[in-house]
């Protein structure tokens, strides 16, 4: 029996040991092939030149969104030039007009008696018209839809333009300088097609409405939040590539 005693651990020692060096034949080692064509070659071969030197037209549709008084509709076209990877210049144009919100028919209709009706004065954006510096701070790849690999970059614009306001009852048109800032994302289902979305804040000086009792105050800058959607084309339809 003590010889059995003895001889019990040694055969497990022996069946372990066994098993660590089949373990460690089976186990893969990493491949090390070395190119010496590679040394001293860039991280990325043949890379893609998305923006630069190409110039993008570029639909837009959008609405405002921190209106009191009058919500904005609009749409548009963009146009880019970008000069080099990071740096693009260009213009925007949008046209629309307003629909009252429910906080003016309710002030319609609060302050209308009997047969005498009241309308607010109010007013909405009828032109904006910038041009616009556009930085892009990242340029790389994303997945949409679980499974869809497409590039994507973030940009932010800075401009400086003109909005034409066009009011009702005892409000004014009006004709200001509007300075922009905004930011968005493009995405690239191919090289000549991108999908966007942007928020961009126009400083406007105008009346927004009239007081209750029909005055009208003095005009004064306040912002205006558009957000709007747009489908870029880009030209030339084949972008560079790094050699």
């Amino acid at each position: 029996m003590p010889h059995v005693r003895r001889a019990v651990p040694r055969s497990l020692a022996a069946f372990a040991l066994a098993g660590v060096v089949m373990l460690g034949a089976l186990t893969p080692t990493p491949a090390r092939a070395e190119n010496p064509a590679l040394e001293g070659a860039p991280p990325v071969l043949r890379g893609v030149k998305l923006l630069d030197g190409r110039n993008t037209l570029s639909p837009q549709f959008g609405m405002t969104l921190n209106d009191p008084y009058e919500r904005n509709l609009m749409a548009g076209l963009g146009w880019r030039y970008f000069l080099d990877s990071w740096i693009g210049v260009g213009v925007d144009l949008w046209a629309g007009g307003g629909i009252s919100t429910a906080l003016t028919d309710d002030i319609n209709r609060e302050l209308t008696v009997g047969t005498q009706s009241f309308q607010l004065g109010t007013s909405s954006l009828r032109l904006l018209a910038n041009a616009a510096v556009e930085l892009v701070p990242f340029v790389g790849k994303g997945m949409i839809f679980g499974d869809q690999m497409v590039r994507v970059d973030l940009h932010i614009d800075l401009g400086i333009g003109v909005a034409l306001t066009s009011g009702s009852g005892r409000v004014d048109d009006e004709v200001s300088i509007a300075p922009m800032f905004g930011v968005g994302l493009r995405f690239f289902p191919n090289d000549w097609l991108s999908v966007g979305i942007d928020l961009k804040d126009y400083l406007v000086n105008r009346v927004l409405a009239s007081r209750k009792d029909g005055s009208v105050p003095g005009a004064s800058f306040d912002h205006n939040w558009l957000l709007g959607l747009s489908v870029g084309f880009f030209f030339p339809t084949e972008p560079e590539r790094d050699e």
